[in-house]
């Protein structure tokens, strides 16, 4: 076999912002190699990622089984960059065999493989002949320096080159990965399906073996009945301007969220822009935004002219036809918005009244109580803030006082002024009572466990089962703001089977526990030193040793991953030795910081009386000194 003396002209300028800055994570690298693919004719592709921490010898690999290139059209169609796949006039857009209309048109995806790899190993299989080069980006670097104005000549692998059986395609190989921690294999799976229609029954994309399903993407299944439309039965029917149109879907999800929301962008099959809301910056349906989805293709992006950003994650919105299709999409999503917040209102006016069987209470009442009531939970029910199972106490209070003259004076008040439900409700009394009852549990549950921390300082804690319990289920003496903590099993199991301490430790300078606690989009390694030690050198290595394995391990492996990762060392005394004193310092440096069980004991108490103090203000009756009084009054009568 006769091969071509392979070459690659290019400019450093060009591999640095089309290769390194093109992308930054793996799923949208992988989604152009997935890309050329599919303009191969390849029904399906093979990829395979690594498990576990990434090291030099990690390797991702994509094999699809299209039509191959032999050594001609690797040089001519491959290796060239910028080469424009459809023709100057942008209107060849069929593949090689007419099956598919390509996705590919600017020939930069192999360089997107820069932005998380160092090396690109690209293997193509035709007519039983197998073909390998290397690309390295530190060579070509350096290539450039060595041998000014000449074109760079990828490596060939002559030991992965020549016959062989093997099925025709492309086999791609990315190695000399960035980063080191795990590459999430589900965050791909989600990546590429909401990245490519066109993956499916006739095109499969398999990772690790596990197939690609329609479950991989949110579907318009999942938006509740009623709760989506297609762009045909939208204002304007997917006109977009004169010859341009759009079709697809929009519509609402039942639960919330910040991520994964908004409208994705297709032209050809491949995502333009994802999450997209069309540049509209309306304040007053933010609650909306957070659910709505929904599909769109626009294949006039991708038509004679390029409209597409070079990273495929914007619409170039200030052409003529992005300005037309921004102008249909802001009033198709502020259509959206207010059929969904009318519908919203409906099923929830539909729970609340009926579900909650408030009509049959009201049906009982005389007329201008039924009024009174009627505006009232109208002005609820009209309220965004206030969700369907935070009214059954609202309704209580309704039902409880709309019989006496402050009540009626109130909604009259919110008539004539038309101030909000809430704000009014919080100083009616009723209402008033009910938080000060909420203050009073939440309060007093924690003065237990302020109580409880106060015996094990005083006493000390042997053992972990009476320590461990008490943070765990009391995360709030740790920090105050950790109210919604998360033990999370799974992360302080790992912490104690990695970390463990050495053997030649004294049982009195052994650790208690060491715990996984989330809070927020944290992560914090909690490790409990006994109440009586007094703080080590010794004790902030090991601290500082744990928290940077989590870091190695945890941050940023997922979606729900910890977004980072901070230390904290609870112990009975501090060190006066100068050396422990200034690596003590170091560490806070680094988030990873000492507190006295002490401390956190008078941090709780301040807490405590803070909350107390609450009570006094709002509802007096309720507070901890006029309930101790009670008591003791009580008492006295016997």
């Amino acid at each position: 076999m006769t091969l071509p003396e392979f070459s690659m002209p290019f400019e450093p300028m060009t591999i640095e912002h089309l290769g390194l800055r093109l992308y930054s994570t793996v799923p949208p690298v992988i989604s152009e190699l997935v890309s050329n693919a599919y303009d191969a004719e390849s029904r399906k592709v093979d990829i395979t990622v690594p498990a576990g921490v990434v090291t030099s010898e990690s390797e991702v690999v994509v094999r699809d089984y299209g039509h191959g290139m032999d050594g001609d059209e690797l040089q001519s169609e491959y290796l060239p960059i910028g080469r424009n796949r459809r023709g100057r006039d942008g209107k060849q857009v069929m593949s090689k065999n007419g099956k598919v209309r390509v996705t590919g048109r600017k020939g930069l995806g192999k360089l997107s493989s820069f932005g998380v790899a160092a090396e690109l190993e690209v293997r193509s299989i035709k007519s039983g002949q197998a073909i390998c080069l290397i690309l390295n980006y530190d060579d070509m670097m350096h290539w450039v320096e060595n041998h000014r104005g000449e074109p760079y000549k990828p490596r060939l692998v002559r030991e992965r080159t020549g016959p062989t059986d093997e099925p025709t395609g492309l086999e791609v190989r990315l190695r000399g990965f960035h980063r080191k921690r795990s590459i999430d294999v589900d965050a791909i799976r989600r990546g590429l399906a909401r990245r490519l229609l066109f993956i499916g029954k006739s095109f499969q994309v398999f990772i690790n073996g596990a197939t690609i399903g329609p479950g991989d993407r949110v579907l318009r299944d999942e938006c509740p009945e009623g709760f989506s439309w297609d762009v045909a039965d939208i204002p304007r029917n997917g006109k977009v301007g004169e010859n341009l149109t759009v079709t697809g879907w929009v519509g609402f999800l039942e639960k919330s969220s910040q991520t994964g929301r908004g409208i994705d962008i297709f032209a050809s099959g491949k995502a333009v822009e994802l999450g997209s809301f069309f540049n509209f910056q309306s304040t007053h349906v933010q609650f909306a935004r957070a659910h709505i989805v929904g599909e769109i293709d626009a294949d006039f992006l991708d038509g004679d002219q390029d409209l597409v950003a070079t990273a495929r994650n914007s619409v170039l919105w200030e052409s003529d036809a992005g300005m037309a299709l921004q102008e249909w999409g802001r009033k198709a999503l502020k259509w959206s918005f207010e059929q969904w917040l009318e519908m919203r209102r409906k099923a929830k006016e539909t729970k609340v009244i009926t579900e909650a069987g408030f009509d049959k209470w009201l049906g009982e009442r005389q007329p201008r109580e039924q009024r009174v009531a009627r505006r009232m939970v109208s002005l609820l029910i009209d309220d965004p803030n206030i969700e369907s199972s935070s009214m059954k106490g609202l309704l209580e209070i309704v039902k409880s006082s709309v019989e006496t003259v402050a009540f009626m004076d109130l909604v009259d008040t919110i008539e004539r002024e038309g101030a909000n439900a809430t704000t009014l409700l919080k100083l009616f009394d009723e209402w008033r009572i009910i938080e000060a009852r909420e203050h009073l549990r939440l309060a007093d549950g924690r003065m237990a466990g302020i109580e409880q921390l106060q015996q094990f300082i005083r006493e000390g804690a042997l053992e972990v089962k009476q320590m461990q319990p008490l943070f765990e289920e009391n995360p709030w003496l740790l920090d105050p703001a950790w109210t919604e903590a998360d033990a999370q099993t799974t992360y302080t199991k790992l912490l104690r089977e990695r970390c463990k301490e050495p053997k030649d430790y004294e049982d009195a300078e052994r650790r208690l526990d060491i715990l996984g606690i989330r809070a927020g989009g944290g992560l914090a390694v909690v490790e409990l030193k006994r109440p009586e030690k007094t703080l080590s050198r010794k004790d902030l290595e090991q601290i500082e040793k744990y928290v940077d394995w989590a870091r190695n391990q945890f941050s940023g492996t997922g979606s729900d991953a910890p977004k980072y990762v901070h230390g904290l060392l609870l112990v009975g005394k501090l060190s006066s030795s100068g050396d422990v004193q200034l690596k003590q310092q170091r560490l806070a440096g680094s988030d990873i910081r000492v507190e006295l069980y002490a401390d956190i004991y008078n941090k709780s108490r301040e807490y405590y009386g803070h909350a107390d103090s609450v009570l006094q203000k709002t509802a007096p009756e309720y507070s901890r000194l006029r309930r101790k009084s009670g008591s003791k009054d009580r008492n006295d009568c016997h």
